[in-house]
């Protein structure tokens, strides 16, 4: 082999480890959210990281700009099965079922409420000790 197949084979080799990663959840949900966080973490945690916390190529989806008075859940569902206008997120549609995608809408927003509500005892903890 000349260095050419190496350098192939390697590249090969390291898309395959990376396409067979699975982002594991770390927090337990509610049941009822419980499908959701489960095709979440299938088909968008890779890039929307653990919980919806980003840490990895896309935003948190935690961020006020994501909640469904900024971004409703049509247009979660649309970017799901069509990419980001941007071009940045691809389409995820032959990843997922339209029943799949209502759970994983429901687990967003699910996790954006947690969210909002610890950060606000954060706020008020730090507040309360000045």
């Amino acid at each position: 082999m000349n260095q050419t197949s190496y350098f192939i084979f390697g590249t090969l080799m390291s898309l395959l480890l990376i396409s067979c990663v699975k982002i594991e959840p770390r927090k337990v949900v509610p049941m009822e959210f419980q499908e959701g966080q489960k095709h979440f973490h299938r088909v968008c945690a890779i890039c929307h990281g653990a919980d919806v916390m980003g840490e990895t190529k896309a935003p948190k989806l935690i961020q006020e700009k994501y909640f469904q008075i900024n971004f409703p859940n049509r247009k979660i569902k649309r970017t799901i099965l069509n990419g980001s206008t941007s071009g940045s997120m691809p389409s995820q549609k032959s990843k997922v079922s339209e029943e799949e995608i209502k759970e994983i809408i429901k687990y967003i927003r699910y996790a954006q409420k947690e969210y909002k509500v610890i950060g606000e005892k954060n706020v008020v903890s730090k507040t309360a000790k000045k």
